[in-house]
């Protein structure tokens, strides 16, 4: 599928305007509400939904703007690596949101306690971890410009709202979360180092 160029420079200033707005909006929006509250309102929860949303919406613009859904064109060796990054990549999601509990604790909204058991003792956010392997899966799919593009805005974007979360949790939980910063990457490392 070909893009004119007025296309690949819009969608690339998209994509910047959104790590810009998202920095700004974590920076000051989310850390405020965090320092004032000691949690996220609901709305702020939700809210931090819709940024997400903003982005997949982004990521699938162009297939929604030239209507035509690409075939997958790669190799069997690819399809399969692919297809098994997807799977492990929703697997490492929904164990996530499985241990963490329920919905309004996975938004920052309600953390009364410090999850460090399952799959939070390999990363300190397997959900970051898990969707960003399926953009990877998906961009061994259906390689091209704009899921790279994609991929790279996530990585700002979650980055972002990672550092902010660190900064609540470590105010909140104080030494507890330390040790666990000391114990488990932020990301992703295996196995695991527990003393």
């Amino acid at each position: 599928m070909e893009y004119d160029i007025k296309f690949i420079l819009f969608y690339l200033l998209l994509q910047l305007i959104l790590i810009t707005c998202t920095h700004f909006y974590y920076n000051n929006y989310i850390k405020n509400i965090y320092l004032k509250n000691g949690k996220l309102t609901v709305f702020a929860g939700f809210s931090q939904l819709a940024v997400f949303t903003v982005h997949g919406f982004l990521l699938y613009l162009p297939y929604y703007l030239y209507t035509e859904w690409p075939k997958i064109e790669v190799g069997l060796i690819s399809y399969i690596v692919a297809i098994l990054v997807c799977i492990i990549s929703f697997s490492i999601l929904i164990l996530g949101f499985i241990t963490l509990g329920p919905s309004l604790r996975t938004m920052g909204v309600n953390s009364l306690d410090l999850t460090v058991k399952g799959i939070y003792t390999y990363s300190r956010n397997p959900q970051i971890v898990g969707y960003g392997l399926l953009l990877l899966g998906f961009g061994v799919l259906w390689p091209s410009w704009y899921i790279f593009a994609g991929l790279i805005s996530y990585a700002f974007i979650a980055h972002r709202m990672v550092l902010t979360e660190e900064l609540h949790l470590e105010s909140f939980f104080a030494d507890k979360y330390i040790s666990y910063c000391n114990q488990t990457p932020r990301y992703f490392r295996y196995p695991p180092t527990r003393s």
